[in-house]
């Protein structure tokens, strides 16, 4: 297994990647650290393909949103953080095996100008057995490894839903 301050300062950098985070990160929020534990343990020493982050506000409350794809599970944490001491930090572990269907949705005639590259206005919506539904991209894709890091889902979601298909018996 990797060191455990390797798979953290892993997480820290990627988290500090995501558009509107490091201004809410700076800040040390108490949730911090036990967000980055649990994603620790969520995701051990697998590979992350992508992680995506984002977080909204409202007067008295934060919520963040972070999701992993590695190339076994889909992990999804979320804290609310209402202001009291006690923040809810709480992360879901799923097999990716457990994938029902996807959805693109969004999109724009000026996404097709590169088939390249991943076109920024597509979402993906990917619905599992247990009920999780993970948006990605999370937040803007506005660098290469992050467009990279996208298509990489989305190719792993079709072998993941087509691997599911095999699998499941044939209606009747």
């Amino acid at each position: 297994m990797t060191d455990t301050s390797t798979i953290q300062e892993k997480l820290r950098a990627l988290l500090d990647e995501e558009r509107g985070l490091r201004e809410l990160l700076e800040r040390k929020p108490a949730w911090y650290p036990v967000l980055l534990r649990q994603l620790e343990l969520a995701v051990g020493d697998q590979r992350i393909i992508y992680l995506g982050a984002a977080a909204a506000s409202a007067p008295a409350t934060v919520t963040l949103r972070v999701g992993i794809f590695t190339d076994h599970v889909v992990v999804a944490a979320e804290v609310i953080d209402d202001g009291t001491p006690a923040a809810q930090v709480v992360t879901r572990v799923e097999s990716r095996s457990g994938l029902l269907r996807f959805e693109l949705t969004g999109g724009s005639e000026s996404d097709n100008a590169s088939p390249t590259s991943w076109p920024g206005g597509f979402r993906i919506r990917a619905y599992y057995a247990s009920g999780l539904v993970v948006t990605v991209p999370a937040n803007v894709v506005d660098t290469d490894a992050k467009r990279i890091s996208v298509q990489a889902v989305l190719d792993g979601i079709r072998t993941d839903l087509e691997a599911g298909h095999a699998t499941r018996p044939a209606p009747d």
